[in-house]
């Protein structure tokens, strides 16, 4: 709970608060509610809006720090610190993100980066959470977003996770039925030979679009990664919007 109008506080993702997005904002609520639902959410919290009314410094930390030591392992362990906005996707000047951040020291210079690159005062939560090691990943459209086709879904991935499928050409997409059957396969000029998800993956993608739509009331665009260990994750999900997806593909059949 709150300590004083001067002190940081912080709600765990599993936390129903979390889910409100006038509290966590769209990115983090989202996510919360994915938990709650079973869905393969990697543990966090969230600094909510209420700790930045005016984006001011607060003096008392001790709560944070708890927190932070908590999810970090006292630093052993990197986080991600991600911005949470109350306001729609794709405002310029906020979804700033810190990532690999090591040390409580970094960690609040992250979280004070992070709140800086909001457009205004109030705007937008934090979002911590485990900075994983993934072994592959991208995105995954619960629907085909080109021909507005939901018998489909696509996935664009590669070696490293969605950060390298943003950072490079090196995508491999994939058209799947919704059993999971592969439908065709595309490769950008940079992708490697070997496909970065096996089979049994791809269904396990197809299981998750599935689940999350049943769950957000309609085909949803969501960012995903499986680790060293074959556990898959759900990074971000949001509804599925023509408007979002420049990326998206089809794989000729």
């Amino acid at each position: 709970m709150q300590q004083s109008a001067h002190a940081f506080w912080t709600i765990n993702l599993d936390d129903p608060l979390a889910a409100a997005p006038d509290m966590a904002g769209a990115k983090a609520s989202d996510l919360a509610r994915a938990a709650r639902n079973g869905l393969p959410v990697p543990p966090g919290f969230v600094i909510p809006v209420q700790c930045f009314p005016r984006g001011e410094r607060y003096r008392n930390t001790g709560e944070l720090r708890k927190a932070w030591a908590r999810l970090s392992g006292n630093g052993a362990r990197a986080l991600a610190v991600r911005s949470s906005s109350t306001h729609e996707e794709g405002a310029k000047g906020r979804y700033v993100s810190a990532l690999d951040v090591k040390g409580w020291p970094e960690f609040l210079k992250a979280v004070t980066g992070v709140v800086a690159s909001a457009t205004g005062p109030a705007t937008t939560a934090i979002l911590v959470q485990p900075q994983l090691d993934l072994v592959s990943g991208g995105v995954l459209f619960g629907a085909d977003p080109l021909e507005s086709r939901t018998d489909r879904v696509i996935v664009s991935a590669a070696p490293g996770g969605p950060r390298a499928l943003r950072d490079s050409q090196a995508a491999t997409t994939y058209a799947l039925n919704r059993r999971g059957k592969v439908m065709g396969v595309e490769r950008d000029s940079g992708a490697p030979g070997e496909e970065p998800l096996t089979r049994p993956q791809l269904r396990a993608l197809v299981k998750l679009a599935a689940r999350a739509a049943a769950l957000f009331g309609g085909p949803q665009e969501i960012e995903f990664g499986f680790d060293g260990e074959g556990a898959l994750w759900l990074l971000q999900t949001r509804p599925l919007s023509s408007l979002t997806l420049p990326r998206a593909r089809r794989p000729a059949s």
